[in-house]
C-alpha cells in the first residue's frame, strides 16, 4: 500500500471513527478504581498528578504511521479517549497503577485488549494489525468522503441511498439541516442549499461538474445518485476549489474506490429492486465490480418508469417518467501512478402536468383562485407521456491521470467531455406539431484541469494549486418552426487558484484564492414576430477569495468558521431567453445583467458525547447583482399566446442579503433508540426595494426515531423501525403583490416511515427488505417553491417496496 492511499485511509477513518463516538454507550466500561493488576497501588503525593496521568500512542504495525481517531478504553476509567492527529491520547486514572488494561478499537484494524506495565516515560505505545475482511468492509463508505473538518458540510450515507429508488436527488437531500427543493411539476426538482439552487448550487459527479441545460427551476439534474456510496453537501461559498458558480453550496456524489490488490478475481455487488405505489412505479439499479492485483472495474445501471402521480384527492395527468442509466469505472494502480477511466450516459424523459394551458385570462385567474384541477378534466391513471414533456440525454466521459512524484508531492490530471441533448415539447396550436420539439438543444462540454497537491512539515501545511480550462458550445437544431428559447453560442472559461492549510496545536486554517474569467459569443434572435438576428459578445471575470478556521477545544466539542466572497456571470437564459417554459410560464431574458458578486459567512459548532450530540450552523449572505426572475406588472403580468394566456416572468437584479440557520440534534437514552431533531430558518431581503425576495423556502422543523428491533440472532439478523415528522409554516416572507396569487400555501405536516430487515447470508451475503412511506398521512398541501402550486398539490401517499441484494 503507497502512501498516498495509506494518507487517504487515515483521513477517511478519522471522518469514520469520529460518527462512531455516538454510538460508544453501546460498550459502557466497567467502573472501578483504577489499580495494579495486582492489586497494589503505587502512587507517591509528591508526583500523583504525574503518576495519574497515561498517554497512549496508536499506530499502524504495517506503517507506523499514527492512527488518528483510534478509541482507547482503560478499565476503570469510566470515559473512553480518542486519539488526535497524532494518534496519540491521555487518560486521567483516579488512582496510579502500575499495570494497566487497555482495549482498543479502530475501524479496519483488529481491536486489541491487554494488560501492559505503565513505564517511567507514561508513554505507551500499541500496534494494530489490519484486518483486510473489516478494511474491505469500510472502504466503501469511508474513503469518499471528500470534505475535510474545515467546511460545513453533511453527508448522506449509502444506507440512506438504498432507500430513494425512484425518489429524486432533490427531495432525497432535504433530510439535511439547510436543504430543500424547488420544483416543477412531479419529477423536475433540484436542491436548494440555504436559498440557492440552479446555477448558484454545483452539482460533482465523480469529480466532474455537472454541465447541462440547468438553468432555472425548470430542468431536473440529469445524474444517477444510486451509483454513489456517498452524497455529501458542502453548504459554504466553495468558488475557491470549483470554480464560479458555488455561492450557494456544492453537492458531491462520490463512488466507492476501485477494488485493486485482489490476489485473485474476486466478484462483488448488489441488486436493487422496488417498486412505489404512487404513480405505481417500477424502479431498479445494479452494480457488480471485480479487481485483480492492479486492475479495477465497476458497472452499474439504473431504470426507473412510472405513471400519473396522485395526490391526496385527485390524479395528475401526463405526470409520468422513464429513467435509463449506465455507467463504467475502470482503473490500473502502479507504486507512482495511479489512471481511472469514466463513462456514463443518462436518459430521461418526464411529463408535464398540462391543466395550466388555458385560453381564456379570466379562466385562469380563476384557476388560480381554485389551486386545483378541474374535476371534468380529471383523467383515469396512464402510463403515457404527452406534450407538454421533457427528454434529455447526458453523456459523460472522464479520464484521470494521479501521479505520486514523491511522498510529498502529487499531480492529478483529468480531462473530460460532456454532451448534453435536450428536447422540450409544448402544446401547441396544430396539434400535429405538438410533437415537434419547441427547444432541440446539443450543449459540448471540453475540460482539462491540472491539480498539484504538496505537504510540508512546517505545522503540516498542505498547497493546493490548480488551472482550470473549459470551452462550451450550444447549437439549436433547426426544425422546431419557432426562434430558440436560447441562443446558440461558445463559451471559454479559465481560471487559476491555490489552496493552502496549516495547523497549528488544535487549530486549523485554510487561506484560498482563485481568478477566472469567462468570454462567451452568441448569436440568435430577438423577437419571435420578426425575427430579428443579433450577434453579442460578454466578457466576465473576477477575484475571489475565502478563509477557514477549525477549532478543536476538546474530544468532544468543536467550532469551523467560513467566509468565501465568490461570483456568478449571468447564465444564458437570464441574458437572452424568450418563450414558453414547462407549458405554464412565459420567461423574458434581460440581455443588460451583470455577473453577480458577494461574500457567504457560515459559522457553525459541534458537541457530542456518548449518548447526545448538537450541531448547530448559522449564515450570512451578502449578493450584489443578484440575479432572480419576477411577476411582471401591468400589461406584463400575463401573455397572450396561441395555445393559451400565460404568467409572465421576466429577469432583473438587485443587491439581496440572506441570512438564517439550522440544527440538528442526536440523543439516544437507550440502547438501540436513537432520536434525531432538526430545524431550518432563513430570510432574504431585496436590499434595492427593500422587501421579501419572493420563491424562498420557509421554515421546517423535523423530529424522527428509530429503533433497532433486539433479535436473538443478531449476527445474521437485523432489524430496525424508523418515524419521522417534518413540519412546514406557512410562508409570510413574500409580498403577495408580487406573486400570482395573494396568499402563500398553508403551513403542512408530513409523517414518513421505514421497516428494515437485513439478513446475513454466507459468504458475505446480504439480503435487506424495506417498506418506504411517504406523507403516510396522506396530507394534501402545496410547498410554496413549488412553481405548478397555482395549479395542483403535491404527491400523496406513497409506499416503496423495495429489496436489495448484496453480493
Amino acid at each position: 500500500m503507497n502512501k498516498l492511499k495509506v494518507n487517504y485511509e487515515r483521513r477517511a477513518r478519522y471522518y469514520l471513527s469520529a460518527t462512531l463516538l455516538s454510538s460508544l454507550f453501546l460498550f459502557p466500561p466497567t467502573y472501578v478504581h483504577a489499580t495494579s493488576v495486582h492489586g497494589q497501588e503505587t502512587v507517591e503525593d509528591e508526583d500523583k498528578d504525574v503518576k495519574t496521568s497515561v498517554t497512549v500512542r496508536v499506530v499502524s504495525e504495517q506503517s507506523q504511521e499514527p492512527l488518528i481517531g483510534a478509541v482507547v478504553r482503560c478499565e476503570g476509567v469510566s470515559n473512553p479517549s480518542v486519539t488526535d492527529i497524532d494518534g496519540k491520547c491521555t487518560i486521567k486514572l483516579k488512582r496510579a497503577a502500575d499495570r494497566i488494561k487497555l482495549t482498543v478499537t479502530y475501524v479496519g484494524y483488529k481491536s486489541v485488549t491487554r494488560v501492559v506495565n505503565v513505564p517511567d516515560s507514561r508513554m505507551i505505545t500499541l500496534q494494530l494489525k489490519d484486518d483486510s475482511k473489516q478494511l474491505d468492509n469500510v472502504t466503501v463508505t469511508a474513503l469518499k468522503r471528500h470534505t475535510t473538518v474545515l467546511q460545513q458540510s453533511s453527508a448522506i450515507s449509502q444506507e440512506a441511498l438504498e432507500k430513494g429508488g425512484a425518489t429524486s436527488l432533490a427531495k432525497l437531500l432535504e433530510t439535511i439541516p439547510g436543504v430543500s427543493s424547488i420544483s416543477t411539476g412531479n419529477t423536475i426538482a433540484k436542491p436548494v442549499i440555504q436559498g440557492m439552487h440552479s446555477s448558484r448550487i454545483l452539482l460533482m459527479n465523480n469529480g466532474v461538474r455537472l454541465e447541462s441545460q440547468s438553468w432555472g427551476a425548470d430542468h431536473a439534474p440529469e445524474l444517477d445518485y444510486t451509483g454513489s456510496s456517498m452524497v455529501e453537501v458542502v453548504k459554504g461559498a466553495e468558488c475557491i476549489r470549483y470554480g464560479f458558480g458555488a455561492m450557494g453550496g456544492v453537492v458531491l456524489l462520490n463512488d466507492a474506490p476501485l477494488p485493486y490488490e485482489n490476489k485473485k478475481i474476486k466478484v462483488n455487488g448488489n441488486v436493487n429492486v422496488g417498486y412505489d405505489t404512487n404513480a405505481r412505479g417500477f424502479s431498479g439499479s445494479g452494480t457488480v465490480e471485480t479487481g485483480y492485483k492492479q486492475f479495477g472495474l465497476r458497472l452499474h445501471g439504473m431504470y426507473t418508469k412510472g405513471g400519473d402521480y396522485h395526490t391526496a384527492d385527485y390524479v395528475l395527468n401526463n405526470t409520468g417518467y422513464n429513467t435509463i442509466s449506465f455507467s463504467a469505472l475502470a482503473g490500473w494502480q502502479g507504486r507512482k501512478l495511479t489512471a481511472t477511466l469514466f463513462s456514463s450516459i443518462y436518459y430521461q424523459r418526464s411529463g408535464i402536468y398540462y391543466a395550466s394551458k388555458i385560453s381564456d385570462l379570466s379562466q385562469l385567474i380563476k384557476r388560480f383562485e381554485y389551486g386545483r384541477p378541474d374535476p371534468e378534466t380529471v383523467k383515469p391513471f396512464s402510463y403515457d407521456i404527452k406534450p407538454p414533456f421533457q427528454q434529455s440525454q447526458h453523456v459523460t466521459l472522464k479520464g484521470e491521470l494521479k501521479w505520486e512524484l514523491n511522498p510529498n508531492h502529487h499531480l492529478n490530471l483529468t480531462l473530460s467531455f460532456q454532451e448534453n441533448l435536450r428536447q422540450e415539447f409544448e402544446n401547441r396550436k396544430k396539434t400535429q406539431w405538438s410533437w415537434i420539439p419547441m427547444q432541440d438543444l446539443i450543449l459540448k462540454t471540453y475540460k482539462f484541469d491540472v491539480l498539484w497537491q504538496a505537504k510540508w512539515k512546517l505545522w503540516k501545511m498542505t498547497t493546493d494549486a490548480g488551472l482550470s480550462n473549459t470551452y462550451q458550445t450550444n447549437f439549436n437544431y433547426p426544425g422546431t418552426k419557432q426562434p430558440a428559447f436560447v441562443p446558440n453560442f461558445a463559451a471559454l472559461s479559465m481560471g487559476g487558484y491555490f489552496l493552502h492549510k496549516a495547523e497549528f496545536g488544535r487549530l486549523q486554517c485554510a487561506l484560498g484564492m482563485r481568478y477566472d474569467f469567462r468570454v462567451l459569443s452568441v448569436n440568435g434572435y430577438s423577437s419571435l414576430s420578426n425575427y430579428t438576428y443579433y450577434d453579442d459578445f460578454k466578457l466576465y471575470s473576477n477575484f475571489t477569495m475565502s478563509l477557514a478556521t477549525h477549532y478543536q477545544f476538546s474530544d468532544k466539542w468543536d467550532a469551523r468558521a467560513n467566509i468565501g466572497w465568490s461570483w456568478r456571470p449571468p447564465d444564458i437564459n437570464e441574458l437572452y431567453a424568450i418563450g414558453l417554459q414547462d407549458g405554464s410560464y412565459w420567461v423574458v431574458g434581460n440581455k443588460n445583467l451583470a455577473s453577480e458578486r458577494g461574500y457567504k459567512l457560515v459559522l457553525g459548532t459541534k458537541y457530542r458525547n456518548t449518548w447526545f450530540s448538537v450541531e448547530p450552523s448559522f449564515f450570512f449572505q451578502r449578493i450584489n447583482s443578484y440575479i432572480y426572475d419576477h411577476i411582471g406588472e401591468g400589461k406584463d403580468r400575463f401573455h397572450n399566446h396561441p395555445s393559451g394566456k400565460y404568467p409572465k416572468f421576466i429577469y432583473d437584479q438587485d443587491d439581496v442579503k440572506l441570512y438564517g440557520g439550522d440544527i440538528e440534534a442526536t440523543v439516544k437514552p437507550v440502547r438501540g433508540l436513537t432520536f434525531v431533531g432538526k430545524g431550518e430558518w432563513m430570510f432574504a431581503r431585496n436590499l434595492t426595494h427593500n422587501d421579501w425576495l419572493p420563491f424562498m423556502p420557509s421554515d421546517r422543523y423535523g423530529l424522527s426515531a428509530t429503533y433497532e428491533l433486539p433479535l436473538k440472532k443478531p449476527q445474521k439478523y437485523r432489524s430496525s423501525l424508523s418515524l419521522s415528522g417534518i413540519y412546514v409554516t406557512k410562508q409570510t416572507r413574500f409580498d403577495p403583490d408580487k406573486d400570482l396569487v395573494p396568499d402563500s400555501p398553508p403551513a403542512y405536516f408530513l409523517l414518513n416511515g421505514t421497516a428494515e430487515l437485513r439478513i446475513g447470508l454466507p459468504q458475505n451475503k446480504e439480503l435487506k427488505f424495506m417498506i418506504v412511506g411517504d406523507n403516510i398521512l396522506n396530507a394534501l398541501y402545496k410547498e410554496y417553491t413549488d412553481r405548478f402550486r397555482y395549479y395542483a398539490h403535491e404527491r400523496g401517499a406513497n409506499f416503496s417496496l423495495r429489496t436489495l441484494f448484496k453480493f
